[in-house]
């Protein structure tokens, strides 16, 4: 067995001095904020154009069941990038600076500038921004960063929604602002730094990170966007009235983190700026934005001459409710706040324009890059590579995927459930082939047992300790609320 030993470490050796240098793939590592899965990516039935994520996903493998870690921007990110589901780092929520609870975890491009030679630079919402997503002091995870920018906002006191922050400092604030935007888009500042790094000659492999901020709220973008979205055909998510009744406590909660969006937009008339239907065309203008910038970035990839030699790995952090199942958060664990958009090109490895449909989840990023990149496998990961799937994307996977909002509220998806389980004891079920917008729970049904029963198996056995949910400033809507009339309820 020493023998043996001894020889696998050989090889691993022999591998790792073979791809010194240049002969290791540069990676292209593209991060998306708040994409859901309406998109033409997932279905060209879907009401949001996203032509350059098809055109990406033709070029490699497109994980059409993917699923974010949490569906918060920081323990999101914070998983892919540390390779540490929240309930291993103790990171649940977007309050809690990542740095101070495992200020020892080595990050993605870290762990390629220490064991591959890497060169790394990175723009744009690549961590958490604020303060929680910053950095262990003295441990800067990229050699260069350029920082996200403030948004250009329409100006001091105004709000592109009408709403005013002195009547309403909540939806009044930039940061809740939606509409046609007329300036210069921080994307572009990104891009720009992204671009200028592609084009210099660089004597090492490089690690290349470009956060991409759309369509995160504020949802901006210009009048040519907006112009494909015209508002006179906007389609909206089916909403039927009492989706909520059959839920504990703990979702409808979850649904309310964010209660002023959904109960300042649902009043107001349909075709004022501040509605809620004026918000979803909004978002999928947004969306269409950063897509935009996905196609600009693979264009200048491709002008240098280097994508045949990059492995280019797309994801959204987590998705984002519209008005479906009464919210406009994404703090919940069904599946339009948890599914993304993740795609992996990798030359000679994937298939050009597979799709893989079994439930993976992003915290699978960083074990694939590594083993794409031809580096030691970092043993303390919690996901698993995927390059297997990748090289037979028929082939079998072997876990559903696993998500958690706060300690003690979990969700399992596999290929045709999602099962939740919340830390109250409430539970819920939903048959993916006929209820893809879940909307009926079928936990209380004696005749799902088995399927419960499964699915519980996945649940995490041990936890990091870590803070609560928060408690709302308002109560959570109570059962049998319907909506108000000035909504459309038709997909």
């Amino acid at each position: 067995m020493k023998s043996l030993s001894v020889f696998i470490q050989a090889i691993a050796l022999l591998s790792s001095t073979l791809l010194d240098g240049k002969e290791r793939p540069d990676i292209l590592f593209i991060a998306i904020d708040d994409m859901n899965d309406w998109t033409t990516l997932f279905d060209e039935g879907n009401p949001i154009q996203t032509p350059n994520l098809k055109r990406l996903a033709e070029r490699g493998t497109f994980f059409s069941r993917a699923y974010c870690a949490s569906p918060g921007c920081n323990p999101s990110r914070t998983a892919i990038m540390t390779g540490y589901r929240p309930t291993t780092s103790g990171v649940y929520g977007n309050r809690t600076a990542w740095a101070e609870i495992i200020p020892d975890a080595v990050t993605i491009p870290k762990y390629f500038e220490l064991e591959g030679g890497y060169a790394t630079r990175g723009a744009g919402k690549i961590f958490h921004h604020g303060a929680t997503g910053k950095e262990p002091k003295g441990k800067p995870a990229f050699q260069e960063f350029f920082e996200k920018l403030d948004i250009r906002g329409p100006g001091e006191g105004k709000n592109y929604n009408g709403y005013k922050p002195d009547s309403n400092p909540r939806l009044g604030r930039l940061a809740f602002d939606w509409g046609v935007h007329d300036q210069k888009m921080i994307d572009v500042d990104m891009c720009e730094y992204v671009e200028a790094q592609m084009e210099k000659t660089w004597d090492k492999p490089l690690f290349l990170a470009a956060g991409i901020f759309n369509p995160h709220l504020p949802f901006y973008a210009p009048q040519e966007t907006f112009d494909r979205y015209p508002f006179e055909t906007l389609r909206m998510p089916p909403m039927p009235e009492g989706d909520l009744d059959d839920v504990g406590d703990m979702a409808r909660r979850m649904v309310r983190k964010e209660y002023w969006i959904w109960d300042n937009t649902t009043v107001q008339p349909r075709e004022a700026p501040g509605s809620l239907p004026r918000m979803v065309q909004a978002y999928q203008a947004a969306t269409d934005y950063a897509d935009q910038i996905v196609g600009r970035l693979l264009d200048k990839l491709d002008e240098t001459g280097r994508a045949d030699n990059t492995v280019i790995v797309l994801w959204s952090d987590h998705g984002y409710h519209l008005g479906d199942k009464e919210a406009c958060v994404k703090f919940t664990l069904w599946e339009k706040a948890n599914r993304v958009p993740f795609i992996i090109v990798a030359p000679g490895v994937s298939v050009p324009g597979s799709r893989i449909d079994q439930p993976v989840g992003l915290i699978d990023i960083y074990p694939t890059l590594l083993e794409l990149a031809g580096l030691p496998p970092k043993a303390d990961n919690d996901g698993l590579s995927l390059v297997p799937l990748m090289k037979n994307p028929s082939g079998k996977w072997v876990r559903p995927a696993l998500m958690n909002e706060g300690p003690g509220n979990h969700a399992v998806r596999s290929e045709r459930w999602r099962y939740i389980r919340y830390n109250t004891g409430d539970e819920e079920l939903y048959d993916h082939l006929s209820d893809p917008w879940e909307h009926h729970n079928l936990a209380g049904d004696p005749r799902y047992a088995g399927v419960i029963a499964e699915h519980r198996e996945w649940l995490p056995k041990d936890e990091a300790p870590g803070e609560a949910m928060v408690h709302l400033l308002r109560p959570p809507v109570a059962p049998g609320v319907g909506l108000p009339e000035n909504l459309s309820k038709r997909p």
